[in-house]
């Protein structure tokens, strides 16, 4: 699911249109080979960029790149900007097109997340600003000593965000592949539940499957390699927020999250619109992970002859939002 969630206004003079792409070629991987692959996830990132005059007594700097990332994911980025595979500094690029590389050590254990972009343009005597947005989720891999008379342990946790486990303490199920290949299912060597359990020592492919009302995302946790007598905690932050109704009215049975703006679209109607529906809860009193961004939320009420909108409901990634 990919969803426009951060609205940026640019205000300049002398300014050409904004230019809006995507990144590609998303990589996050650790030092000791295990990589992190995922399939649909809430996750996304936005790139803009847009060419202005420099104001009087500014710096002429030819690319400027702001950065903003919600949740926790990666620390110290650092840029690589490049023409025909050849190196250019930000500061001095001459007027032409080019790719950019971002890269971010993982927060954690030693590792990396990376992306590019294509088309970045510099224009003659003009700064162009590259504004990129993450929303990504975070993996994580544990370790730690523990008998299991010669087997490996492991365990999944999801977090909505960090501090914030998942309150069921079920959600992740866990599913391990042999090295490489995703049709070979693996039968683990003793099954505690869904979550947990003990697996001879070798090197896997391990699927956790995050199952938030019905939404599915599938994080893949590659070239893991598990030894006797050591516990694995495969841990997914989802770097989420949280919704929570708690207005007055006991009868509200279900929460239905919309882009903001669907409301006055639909000119009032309160019955649920499955085609435009972002996620949906039941039952309305509880806490869920939800993506970050702008809703608009249909509470259903009762056999639905009551229902109500509430316009505008701002979720952020590490926070709570209470729904009256």
């Amino acid at each position: 699911m990919k969803k426009t969630f951060v609205f940026l206004l640019f205000i300049a003079v002398f300014t050409s249109p904004l230019i809006c792409q995507t990144a590609s070629n998303f990589t996050f991987k650790f030092d000791n080979g295990v990589g992190i692959r995922t399939e649909h996830d809430w996750g996304h990132i936005w790139v803009q960029q847009q060419q202005t005059a420099f104001a009087a007594g500014e710096e002429q700097q030819s690319v400027v790149i702001k950065i903003t990332t919600f949740g926790e994911l990666g620390q110290n980025t650092t840029f690589k900007l490049t023409n025909a595979g050849k190196d250019v500094r930000l500061k001095d690029a001459a007027p032409g097109t080019y790719d950019l590389k971002i890269t971010s050590k993982t927060i954690g254990k030693p590792g990396s997340i990376s992306f590019d972009v294509t088309g970045i343009v510099v224009k003659a005597k003009m700064k162009t600003t590259v504004t990129v947005t993450i929303y990504k989720l975070q993996a994580s891999v544990e370790e730690a000593p523990m008998a299991g008379k010669g087997l490996a342990s492991y365990e999944s946790k999801v977090l909505f965000y960090k501090g914030n486990p998942d309150p069921s303490g079920k959600t992740g199920i866990i599913t391990f592949y042999a090295k490489g290949a995703h049709d070979n299912k693996l039968t683990p060597d003793a099954v505690a539940n869904d979550i947990s359990g003990k697996i001879k020592p070798g090197t896997y492919d391990v699927l956790v499957s995050v199952d938030i009302s019905g939404k599915s995302q599938k994080v893949w946790f590659e070239n893991v390699t598990m030894k006797a007598d050591i516990s694995y905690k495969f841990v997914t932050n989802l770097n989420a927020g949280t919704v929570n109704y708690v207005g007055a009215n006991r009868d509200t049975k279900q929460l239905h999250l919309y882009p903001a703006g669907t409301a006055d679209r639909l000119q009032g109607a309160t019955k649920p619109d499955k085609a435009s529906e972002v996620i949906s809860y039941e039952p309305a009193f509880g806490t869920y992970a939800c993506p970050p961004g702008s809703y608009d939320v249909l509470l259903v009420i009762g056999t639905g002859s009551h229902n109500e909108w509430k316009k505008n409901v701002v979720v952020r990634s590490g926070s709570r939002t209470d729904i009256r």
